[in-house]
C-alpha cells in the first residue's frame, strides 16, 4: 500500500489532537479515587463469597464456531479459499486432506475411508 503525502497530512491533523486529548482525560482521570468494596485482592477474601440464587438456576452459553479452519488454525478466511484454486489455503488444503468438495458429509466419509484425514 502507497501512502501519499495528502493521506500522511490528514492521519496527523487527526492524530494530534487526539493525542492532546488523551493526556488531558488522563489528568482529570487520575484525580479519581474509588471506594473500596467488601472484598480484598486475595483468594482468602473470595472464598467467604456466596453465589445468588438467581446465578445458580441462570442459563449459560458459549457459541464457538468449529469449521474447517478450527482444524488447521489458519483463520476464518480459510474456509472460503480452501476452496478457490490458487490460494494458498486450497493447496495446503489438498495436500494435507483431500480435494475439497462441495458437500461435506460425503467429502468426510471419502476421506476418512482411504486414511487421508
Amino acid at each position: 500500500m502507497l501512502i501519499t503525502r495528502r493521506a500522511a497530512l490528514k492521519f496527523l491533523a487527526g492524530a494530534v489532537p487526539a493525542l492532546k486529548l488523551g493526556k488531558r482525560l488522563a489528568v482529570e482521570q487520575s484525580n479519581v479515587v474509588l471506594e473500596s468494596g467488601p472484598f480484598k485482592a486475595t483468594r482468602e477474601s473470595l472464598a467467604n463469597y456466596t453465589v445468588p440464587e438467581w446465578f445458580r438456576d441462570a442459563k449459560f452459553g458459549i457459541w464457538a464456531h468449529w469449521g474447517p479452519q478450527s482444524a488447521t488454525e489458519h483463520g476464518d478466511w480459510y474456509a472460503r479459499n480452501m476452496y478457490i484454486q490458487g490460494q494458498w489455503q486450497y493447496k495446503y488444503h489438498v495436500e494435507h486432506y483431500c480435494h475439497p468438495p462441495k458437500e461435506l458429509p460425503t467429502h468426510e466419509m471419502e476421506c476418512r475411508e482411504d486414511g487421508s484425514a
